[in-house]
């Protein structure tokens, strides 16, 4: 899926090593928050959607957990005054 990678690209930066964070930093955070939720409401869409009789399915419950862990994250650093190297979930990846 195309999301993947970009997925894996934003975990690797969140887990990034410490530093201060700037306002215009929590403020892009935020508004990368509000796009995942944007997308999470696509994603609920698309599920909709589903043709029952396909023999391929998305795991969409799989996807959904995914995007919460990296909405976590992502709140986890804007809410940070300063953050700490620690082990992050890892996420899925695959929702086939």
């Amino acid at each position: 899926m195309r999301m993947t990678k970009p997925l894996i690209l934003l975990v690797a930066v969140l887990s990034a090593p410490t530093y201060a964070v700037t306002d215009q930093e929590r403020s892009a955070l935020q508004r990368l928050n509000k796009e995942l939720e944007a997308i999470t409401n696509i994603i609920d869409e698309a599920q909709q959607a589903v043709n029952p009789g396909d023999r391929r399915q998305v795991n969409y419950r799989r996807l959904r957990a995914d995007m919460l862990k990296i909405q976590e994250g992502i709140l986890d650093a804007a809410n940070t005054a300063r953050r700490e190297p620690r082990s992050l979930p890892p996420i899925e990846g695959n929702y086939r």
